[in-house]
């Protein structure tokens, strides 16, 4: 599972990388960003999210904005989604919504498997 986090923040980084042409990349970076983070988080520390009580709460935070912000774009994903940048911004959010919710599912299995073991 190390390598699924490890891959999928790679490809948000270069995601947020890929910013610097947008409309809106002080937006857009950060978002990656931070879906990046949660990823990396889950890679490497994954007791933190099954652990902490605010880490794991500022995960499923920004998994529940993540969707909100699929859903409020989700409309205008259609025939031509890929000429319609809203489209491909509501396809942005669903795969920091799915990345983050991956780690937190990680990091939650890892604090139940520490629970155990104490």
């Amino acid at each position: 599972m190390r390598w699924l986090h490890i891959v999928l923040s790679a490809v948000l980084i270069i995601f947020a990388a890929l910013q610097y042409n947008d409309p809106d990349p002080y937006f857009w970076g950060p978002i990656y960003g931070l879906a990046a983070l949660w990823a990396l988080l889950a890679a490497w520390r994954p007791a933190l999210l099954g652990g902490r009580t605010a880490v794991r709460l500022g995960a499923v935070a920004c998994a529940v904005l993540f969707l909100v912000g699929f859903a409020w774009l989700a409309p205008t994903i259609g025939r031509d989604w890929l000429h319609v940048e809203e489209a491909r911004e509501a396809l942005g959010y669903l795969i920091c919504a799915v990345s983050t919710g991956l780690a937190l599912r990680t990091g939650l299995r890892r604090g139940h498997a520490d629970a155990k073991a104490t």
